[in-house]
């Protein structure tokens, strides 16, 4: 899995590649830890080459969400393909994270 991580002012841009099983859970915890989240007010996710997301991956989203949240940051997810995009929907993600599928 690659995680390309570019960040401009208040705003962070999270390009994966890959999928994000336990291994990749861990590496993107990793990433987040690097991060100044307090400097942040928006993390955008590009799930463009994300194939797989494990319930490791959604938990590491959500600590990164609860970290966010606690500095008054948001987190978008884009370009989500449909199974992934779905299952966030189902599982009722959607109103955690603003989510869109792949155009």
């Amino acid at each position: 899995m690659e995680i390309n991580v570019t960040t401009q002012d208040d705003k962070a841009k999270i390009e994966i590649v890959g999928s994000i099983d336990e291994r990749g859970a861990e590496e993107l915890k990793r990433r987040f830890l690097e991060m100044d989240v307090a400097a942040l007010k928006e993390a955008v996710f590009d799930f463009k080459g994300v194939t797989f997301i494990g319930s490791a991956g959604i938990g590491k989203l959500l600590l990164f969400y609860k970290n966010m949240a606690a500095h008054g940051g948001k987190i978008k997810i884009e370009n989500m393909n449909k199974d992934i995009y779905t299952m966030f929907k189902v599982v009722k993600l959607d109103k955690i994270f603003d989510i869109s599928p792949m155009e």
